[in-house]
């Protein structure tokens, strides 16, 4: 792309987004302060999640959310950080408006903020970003997968100088699901997801000996998490930690 070129995108995009900010003024989704979906003070008071659980047993564990030692030795999922809780009202309320409202805007500041909670942890970089996967059906309607413009802006946030480490369609939902929240029991949790997906064809060297983190916005009881964690390690992957919004 010339430079004149990339010079004309940008200033094209700084004039769609005044014209957007003069007619549709952004208003901030926690305290209506104008000027950003989500203000630099609602993200400083964003509510943390203190406490993590063993994504097997949801016995407490460490504080980057490992697997406990009574669970290890199962070949599943080897963690799962969720860097705050979805019962708070602002995190549900953003998390709402994110995938429902269309609203994919909030991915940029929530995908900061779940960077900045990784960054005090010592949970080790991963050699992959791979977000669950949305089914087909419901990607045409939302027109988006929500975990994968956070693992993009985690991506971006943490190691934004290497390439090539966010696998958006490498893992893909084989059959249309309802959403995990709308079961009520562990085996109707289970049954809706067991075999839901797969690797894509051919893309299986890709994941081979990899350090992968799994993006998704909200893990209820894991189960999404884990059925993705068992394909990836049938599929050679080396180790597997869940990443999420809140939990």
């Amino acid at each position: 792309m010339s430079l004149n070129l990339a010079s004309f995108i940008r200033t094209g995009k700084k004039i769609g987004t005044a014209c957007l900010d003069t007619f549709f003024p952004l208003f901030c989704i926690g305290c209506n302060t104008y000027g950003h979906i989500l203000c630099s003070d609602c993200q400083k008071t964003f509510p943390r999640r203190l406490k993590q659980r063993c994504p097997l047993c949801f016995k407490s564990t460490t504080s980057r959310g490992d697997t406990c030692f009574s669970c290890a030795n199962r070949e599943e999922i080897d963690g799962i950080f969720a860097g705050s809780l979805y019962k708070e009202p602002l995190v549900s309320l953003c998390i709402h408006t994110f995938k429902y409202r269309f609203i994919y805007d909030l991915s940029h500041p929530l995908g900061t903020w779940l960077a900045e909670r990784v960054r005090e942890t010592d949970i080790p970089l991963p050699d992959l970003y791979i977000p669950v996967p949305l089914h087909s059906r419901r990607l045409r309607f939302r027109g988006f997968n929500q975990s994968s413009l956070l693992a993009e802006a985690l991506k971006d946030e943490l190691t934004p100088h290497i390439g090539d480490v966010l696998l958006e369609h490498c893992l893909i939902r084989t059959r249309y699901t309802k959403p995990q929240m709308q079961t009520t029991t562990k085996d109707e949790r289970y049954n809706n997801l067991r075999n839901a997906f797969e690797i894509r064809k051919g893309t299986t060297p890709l994941v081979l000996g990899k350090s992968i983190w799994l993006i998704d916005d909200v893990s209820t009881t894991g189960t999404t998490l884990l059925e993705c964690a068992r394909v990836l390690k049938k599929a050679g992957a080396k180790n597997v930690f869940g990443i999420v919004l809140a939990r």
